[in-house]
């Protein structure tokens, strides 16, 4: 297992087997989310007094919010698209080297809930890894409303995840940082579970992150461009 160092992202590399394909490595952008204990409900926002609905915390631009399953959201933030429409679509994100290299970056749009990793030679750019916050503020990320064509969003447990999509290719637990490995910790619901969903012919994969039975986060990797820009591009030590 190779590992990356730890900074805003980490990735997680390791083998796994997609659909039947002989063993390969997957690259999961990871921003950890904090595990609420209160139940939510879905986020569709309430009438103030005398008002219209309030929208969704995070809208983002167009008030798109639905993703779809290992693309992200059509015309907003989507795997493949380049930088520059990124930053014309959001203008105030914070933009920063990933791992000190030039051809990986990292990009966070707080108020939206989004962040992404964009990598390619720096004036060809495009979006590898994309990831929606749905519960939750991680290191200034904030909740963005978002849910999935066939309905997960905040709110959502695990059996939904498992009603909507089935059994995942792959599941992976989140070690704590500084913390011995332990033979039971997939079942350990306070831990982070990352459920992984692979498309046709496993190109790209989407994962949810889930703490508590509850889902919080949904990322999607496009696998190829990772490898090729964030594992063997990184600079040797």
């Amino acid at each position: 297992m190779r590992r990356i160092p730890r900074s805003l992202y980490e990735y997680w590399a390791g083998p796994g087997r997609i659909l039947g394909q002989a063993p390969r490595v997957a690259f999961l952008l990871l921003i950890l989310l904090p595990g609420a204990a209160a139940p939510a409900a879905p986020a569709t926002g309430e009438p103030p007094a005398g008002g219209a609905p309030a929208p969704p915390a995070g809208n983002v631009a167009g008030g798109a919010k639905t993703i779809e399953l290992h693309a992200g959201i059509p015309g907003v933030a989507y795997i493949g698209q380049p930088l520059a429409d990124v930053l014309k679509k959001f203008p105030d994100a914070e933009v920063a080297p990933f791992a000190g290299q030039e051809d990986a970056t990292t990009v966070k749009v707080p108020a939206a809930g989004i962040s992404c990793i964009v990598v390619g030679a720096p004036d060809h750019m495009k979006v590898a890894s994309v990831g929606f916050n749905l519960e939750g503020t991680y290191e200034g990320i904030g909740e963005g409303g978002f849910r999935t064509r066939e309905g997960i969003g905040k709110g959502s447990t695990v059996n939904d995840l498992l009603g909507a999509y089935g059994p995942p290719a792959e599941q992976v637990t989140e070690r704590p940082r500084g913390t011995a490995p332990r033979a039971d910790a997939k079942n350990d619901p306070s831990l982070p579970q990352k459920y992984q969903y692979a498309s046709d012919g496993g190109a790209v994969r989407t994962y949810f992150s889930v703490e508590n039975y509850r889902v919080t986060r949904i990322v999607i990797n496009d696998l190829a461009p990772l490898e090729q820009h964030i594992v063997k591009g990184r600079p040797k030590k």
